[in-house]
């Protein structure tokens, strides 16, 4: 019960600290690093792929930059993220430049407003890759490759019944940044998850059905990140293009940004320290306090009421982790990726 008043100002400063930094003077701080940081970047060829940085993510972050292959150009995005982490980044992956974001301490900007800053500045095509996302299949990358008709190109999707549309999944996506700026400034909209769809715009969604939905997500009252400019898009004729990706090329987990202690499941405690057995002393040592009282992800398993859904949560989780360890150490070998085991991996797709 102490540590409920804790929790709650934290979560309070994190609210009101991301409104202010989504606010003048800090968005402009962060507009103009962007800006600079874009002017600065040598010409590559291929599409560049941001990962969004979020403070403590750092065991599921290296592992999935680790698998991504060596000619995909990436650009890593702190948001929030400590300077410690930083020059971490910057010194296991020496190749991906930063940039850091204008933030108070202890918060970050919302997905959905650094997306939109990234659409403001990127010229052709865009793709983001989530911190706790696992490419296992570098083919994947090759299509990564814009339509001037589509918005987007996205590898998973999932269906609406309610809005009864298809809508991508944001882990692994590709922006055509022309066609969505063109809708930002015709419908003076962005990014951002809509609570409330403005009026203005009901006769537009009306025109793919959206009139009277207000979520894509079945299991929302909300339009989520992205969601309400595809909608837009799609009414402006230009779809979302869906690539057939080969089950379990690429596996995302979910849910990991933050990490409060005792608001978590011990399932999301287990995943977590189970992740945090793939990284080094260093990241573990960092991290290791969060987790009070248990030290390893054994000692939490060892405290779950092992029933069969426990039971598959955690084998999935353990065969993530092994998946990639192993991938790792073949790619460190010169090896082939290990072929994906589709039934423990299925959960999280």
């Amino acid at each position: 019960m102490l540590d409920v008043p804790r929790i709650a100002a934290g979560r309070l400063h994190r609210a009101i600290a991301r409104r202010v930094a989504a606010a003048a003077p800090f968005a402009t701080v962060s507009r103009a690093r962007l800006a600079r940081f874009h002017r600065g970047l040598p010409s590559a060829d291929g599409t560049p792929f941001y990962v969004i940085v979020m403070p403590g993510t750092l065991h599921f972050l290296v592992p999935c930059l680790r698998l991504v292959p060596p000619h995909v150009t990436v650009h890593l995005v702190a948001n929030g993220a400590k300077s410690w982490e930083r020059a971490y980044l910057a010194r296991m992956f020496p190749a991906y430049r930063q940039v850091v974001l204008a933030t108070l301490p202890a918060s970050s900007l919302a997905h959905g407003d650094v997306i939109t800053m990234l659409l403001e500045r990127g010229a052709g095509a865009i793709g983001l890759l989530d911190h706790d996302c696992y490419v296992f299949d570098a083919s994947c990358f090759a299509h990564a490759a814009p339509s001037t008709r589509h918005s987007m190109t996205a590898w998973f999707g999932g269906f609406g019944a309610k809005a009864n549309l298809t809508y991508p999944h944001t882990f692994f996506l590709l922006l055509n940044c022309a066609v969505l700026r063109a809708i930002m400034a015709r419908h003076r909209v962005d990014a951002r998850l809509y609570r409330r769809v403005p009026a203005r715009l009901r006769r537009e969604l009306a025109r793919v059905g959206l009139g009277h939905v207000n979520a894509l997500k079945d299991h929302h009252d909300f339009f989520d990140t992205l969601h309400l400019m595809m909608a837009l898009a799609l009414a402006d004729g230009h779809d979302v293009d869906y690539v057939d990706t080969p089950e379990g090329a690429i596996v995302h987990l979910g849910g990991t940004s933050s990490f409060v202690a005792n608001t978590k499941t011990l399932l999301d405690t287990y995943m977590h320290l189970r992740f945090l057995d793939l990284a080094d002393d260093e990241v573990r040592t960092r991290y290791a306090p969060r987790f009070r009282p248990f030290a390893s992800a054994a000692d939490v398993r060892a405290r779950i009421a092992m029933t069969p859904a426990a039971f598959a949560s955690i084998a999935s989780v353990d065969a993530v982790a092994a998946r990639i360890a192993d991938a790792i150490l073949r790619q460190s070998h010169g090896f082939a990726p290990v072929a994906p085991d589709v039934a423990a991996v299925r959960a999280f797709d």
